[in-house]
């Protein structure tokens, strides 16, 4: 795995795009179905970033991908670690995660409330990840990420294909240079969807069921 996650999911917002994106969202890359855009910021200098993309599976399997924590670094791209720190209950979590960063950087960590909630009517899932930079005590040469909030939207297309929209708010900590910001604004999050779309038809995530989610 490249040691690059951190720009993909938290990298890529940094203000290096044209002022076109400032009345709203500019596309920044459209290949094989994922489309990742981006806009600035109400409150950072950082870019907001969201993606758009359908893939095969159901809702449950989804979700079931999201909890398998130690399995993130297969494909979210880059992490070097992931796992729970409290089960609140099958549907809240609080998880910590350490991101890999390129020399000459600190590797990041952030610890992560993760809620799935689904609405009754239109089976609309979401997928909330918003960070507790307090929650545990910092560690020593790792940055902790200040500010970050995803939020996941997965809609059923079928009994077999989700459409997925990500959106990401983050801060990252500490300096960026632009140039590394640059090179990997829209690669590593596209590899890591693309990975997420082999993930979910692995065997172990088939046929996945939770009282809280209905498929149907």
């Amino acid at each position: 795995m490249n040691k690059n996650l951190f720009l993909g999911l938290f990298l890529l917002p940094f203000g290096v795009f044209s002022a076109a994106a400032q009345d709203g969202w500019s596309l920044r890359k459209d290949k094989e179905g994922i489309k990742i855009f981006s806009r600035a910021s109400d409150h950072s200098k950082i870019n907001e970033v969201k993606a758009d993309f359908n893939m095969q599976g159901t809702l449950s399997e989804f979700a079931d991908v999201m909890i398998d924590l130690p399995n993130h670094v297969q494909w979210a791209y880059g992490t070097k670690s992931c796992g729970l720190l409290k089960k609140v209950s099958d549907c809240e979590i609080y998880f910590y995660t350490e991101l890999n960063c390129p020399w000459p950087l600190t590797n990041r960590d952030l610890i992560v409330h993760m809620v799935i909630t689904q609405d009754p009517g239109s089976k609309i899932m979401k997928v909330v990840e918003t960070d507790i930079p307090n929650y545990i005590p910092e560690k020593k040469q790792i940055v902790r990420v200040p500010v970050s909030k995803a939020v996941w939207t997965v809609t059923p297309v079928n009994k077999n294909m989700v459409h997925v929209n990500y959106q990401i708010d983050v801060d990252p900590g500490g300096t960026i240079p632009a140039w590394l910001v640059n090179m990997f604004a829209t690669k590593c999050p596209f590899e890591s969807f693309k990975s997420l779309r082999t993930e979910v038809m692995l065997n172990k995530y088939r046929l996945a069921s939770f009282s809280f989610i209905s498929n149907k």
